[in-house]
């Protein structure tokens, strides 16, 4: 669906996770950058694959998450021509980033190579890695038990997802470790899908450690 036309709304919803380079609720969209994603827009980009969304806490907020598909589409998005019969000011926005797409072009750069945070530090895949083992023993009733994904990432929550999904993958080459989907689906909850790791394929939930 890389071709699928985006409206100005969807458009600046990509290019502000992307601005934000994390996870974000509407809350610390708007305090930010002004920016608010509206169930239409969320419902459109989660469709596309360009975005994953779910809800958390009390009041249920929803935080959203660029996919790398919608990484992709942002730099896309970058270079694409304003629509026809654009106000002034939003052919100025097109024509600035048509500019930088301009730039990362001639020096072969990708969106992942600017934008990214100033202090971001990327922990090494074994630190990860044994992170999520010290958090199973914590979370797991007894050595081998499923443990859900969603509990794991919760608790290493300031693990970047692509970096606990390259630990998990890691892990997952060892007799011991076992990913494994959800089988009965209608017990997920949107945070159970937007935690899942996609393997061979598939969408897994589960985590087990500890049994061969």
């Amino acid at each position: 669906m890389a071709d699928s036309q985006l409206n100005l709304t969807e458009r600046s919803a990509l290019l502000a996770l992307m601005t934000l380079t994390r996870e974000a609720s509407n809350a610390e969209l708007a305090d930010e950058l002004g920016i608010k994603i509206e169930k239409k827009v969320r419902d459109r980009l989660l469709a596309l694959g360009y975005i994953r969304a779910w809800q958390t806490g009390r009041y249920r907020a929803w935080v959203h998450e660029l996919t790398d598909e919608g990484w992709r589409r942002c730099g896309g998005e970058l270079g694409s021509p304003a629509p026809a019969g654009a106000p002034k000011a939003t052919r100025l926005q097109y024509g600035l980033t048509r500019r930088f797409a301009a730039y990362m072009a001639r020096n072969d750069l990708r969106v992942a190579d600017v934008f990214v945070l100033d202090d971001e530090f990327v922990a090494p895949v074994t630190d990860v890695a044994d992170r999520i083992r010290s958090v199973y023993a914590e979370l797991a009733a007894e050595p081998g038990a499923w443990v859900s994904l969603r509990r794991v990432r919760s608790a290493v929550g300031d693990v970047r997802h692509a970096d606990l999904d390259a630990a998990l993958l890691q892990l997952v080459r060892e007799p011991t470790v076992r990913l494994n989907p959800e089988f009965n689906q209608k017990t997920l909850t949107a945070e159970d899908r937007a935690a899942a790791l996609r393997v061979g394929g598939a969408d897994v939930h589960l985590l087990s450690i500890g049994r061969p």
